[in-house]
């Protein structure tokens, strides 16, 4: 098994010379490695050859977007999910430049010509090798805050506070910490997302390993900059640790309505003891920002704000909740955002700072390709609404809804017709199983003629990503359903 992926890592350089697979043309692929840093032409994704991602229950895969059928902790080893058959065929259809196969959001990015936001791009920096050479670990969802757009699963004051759920029970034991010794030589870069880091105690016995494995290992944390401590100000002055933090509003009344239980001044106090140990340890920060309904006016200013203290930004897209969501508002209102954020302009106080150019560009993609395209979507998605007929039968409503769904996954996922019937027979059968659950509470309801208005592409969205329990709460809550 070893031997064969050395010879998958190390000769598939010259594999393919095609440069196209399917539904992804040549001269496609050949833009978007012009946009890449490091050309490197035979390996349209990394992620596959170089990571691992482990979430909040145990589950393994290249990346967040390909959590499709993966394996887990602790049914497998680390070492037999890296060597293992699932991780195996994904990299054999990447070689092939197939996107078809559990990679459809970063195939339809690179359609659209979205480069900035092919998540393929940012596994671009980790080198190919026999064993990972980069890790992205959510411990637990142990965390301070309750984030509005944020959920149980990576946040436990959330998922006790708001949900009523009983606590998560870390997967990530003692067991898998030893077998991470194996790894930690190897690795270039350790990535700890959230809950929030800093209050895990599992990420510091992982920190002891790394002090006496690989000491200058590049190690990434995603902090919501609440904790500033002693025992945090220890292990950066130990470790080569770098900062994503994040910050949702520069206002704040608006940060401490989003970010529920942070205090602003003390954030910010934060963020600049966090810049200046970046600048002091040449360690790199990043300023991550999820623009939402009620903050996306001071995305300009963000930009203004990164350029000044010289550090990078991201910009975040949140599907869910639909409610602080910017790409499910009606055309009416995102033309009026896109009309707004096109027209911020940043003079020379803005442009001065090392970073600025890309920043701004970011900003740029931000606004003229994603919420562009977000507003394409809403006049297509309103044009459908404005055709539907009056369904007057709960089986004729099931029939048109379904109908609906086939068509979204067909006409927005250019993948392989296999992969389109596994989508939609997904989402039917996750529907009829909440059908099933709301009608042994209230066997008198119509689902399908409640939900047969909302819009094919908003409901696919929230059935892929969120739980049963999840949607039954939503449908319950929104639609104002008594429960028998």
């Amino acid at each position: 098994m070893i031997k064969g992926l050395k010879n998958i890592f190390f000769k598939s350089l010259n594999f393919s010379k095609q440069k196209s697979g399917p539904f992804l043309s040549s001269e496609n692929i050949n833009a978007y490695n012009a946009s890449r840093e490091k050309l490197n032409t035979d390996y349209i994704c990394h992620a596959p050859f170089s990571n691992m991602y482990f979430n909040v229950h145990g589950d393994c895969a290249p990346c967040w977007l390909t959590f499709i059928d993966p394996d887990s902790y602790k049914e497998k080893s680390i070492r037999s999910i890296w060597f293992g058959e699932k991780y195996q065929t994904l990299r054999s259809r990447l070689l092939k430049y197939d996107l078809t196969f559990r990679c459809s959001v970063c195939l339809k990015n690179l359609q659209g010509g979205n480069y900035t936001s092919v998540l393929a791009k940012a596994y671009d920096v980790n080198p190919i090798a026999e064993y990972p050479t980069m890790m992205e670990l959510e411990i637990a969802n142990t965390c301070n805050l309750e984030c509005v757009m944020c959920i149980g699963e990576l946040s436990s004051a959330i998922r006790k506070n708001r949900e009523k759920l009983p606590p998560i029970k870390s997967p990530y034991d003692d067991k898998f910490v030893e077998q991470l010794e194996e790894f930690i030589p190897h690795l270039k870069e350790l990535r700890f997302n959230g809950g929030e880091p800093f209050l895990i105690n599992s990420v510091f016995k992982i920190f002891e390993k790394v002090e006496r494995l690989n000491p200058k290992l590049k190690i990434v944390i995603a902090t919501n900059g609440t904790v500033v401590n002693y025992k945090v100000k220890e292990w950066l002055n130990k470790l080569n640790i770098h900062i994503n933090f994040s910050l949702d509003s520069l206002t704040p009344e608006i940060y401490e309505a989003i970010r529920v239980n942070a205090h602003f001044d003390r954030v910010m106090d934060h963020f600049l003891f966090f810049r200046q140990y970046a600048r002091e340890n040449n360690r790199t920060m990043c300023l991550m920002v999820n623009p939402m309904r009620n903050n996306w006016h001071e995305m300009p200013e963000f930009i203004r704000f990164a350029n000044k203290h010289d550090i990078n930004i991201w910009f975040n897209t949140i599907q869910r909740p639909i409610e602080w969501s910017i790409w499910a508002l009606p055309s009416a209102e995102l033309a009026k955002i896109y009309d707004q954020l096109s027209s911020a302009t940043f003079g020379k106080e803005a442009r001065g700072a090392t970073l600025s150019a890309y920043n701004i560009g970011i900003y740029k993609n931000l606004v003229n390709v994603q919420i562009k395209n977000w507003l394409k979507e809403a006049q297509e998605r309103e044009e459908r609404e404005s055709q539907k007929n009056t369904i007057e039968l709960e089986g004729d409503a099931q029939q048109f809804f379904e109908a609906a769904l086939h068509d979204f996954i067909y006409a927005n996922f250019n993948e392989g017709e296999e992969q389109k019937k596994y989508r939609l027979q997904n989402a039917i059968e996750k529907t009829k199983l909440i059908v099933e659950r709301i009608k042994e509470r209230n066997p008198e309801i119509e689902f399908y003629k409640i939900v047969k208005d909302v819009p094919a592409d908003v409901f696919y969205k929230q059935i892929e990503s969120r739980s049963l329990n999840d949607l039954i709460a939503e449908f319950e809550h929104r639609f104002g359903v008594p429960t028998a």
